[in-house]
């Protein structure tokens, strides 16, 4: 296999375990965005928002998500 070709990987086993720990991780990004999308929506549905650019928007995506 290519990835252990690499070194980065003595085995099979051991990409596969990479392979589904990476899934995981975006697993739970997407459950999080989810959440703080519905939460967004509820809030922007009682008047409830902050008008920000695409760079505010990002930074306070990015330090909510380090606060979870």
């Amino acid at each position: 296999m290519k990835k252990m070709a690499t070194g980065l990987y003595e085995n099979a086993a051991d990409v596969v375990r990479d392979a589904l720990r990476q899934m995981d991780a975006r697993e739970s990004a997407v459950d999080w965005l989810r959440k703080e999308a519905a939460v967004g929506f509820d809030q922007l549905d009682q008047g409830e928002y902050v008008e920000m650019d695409q760079a505010a928007f990002m930074n306070h995506i990015r330090s909510r998500r380090q606060a979870a």
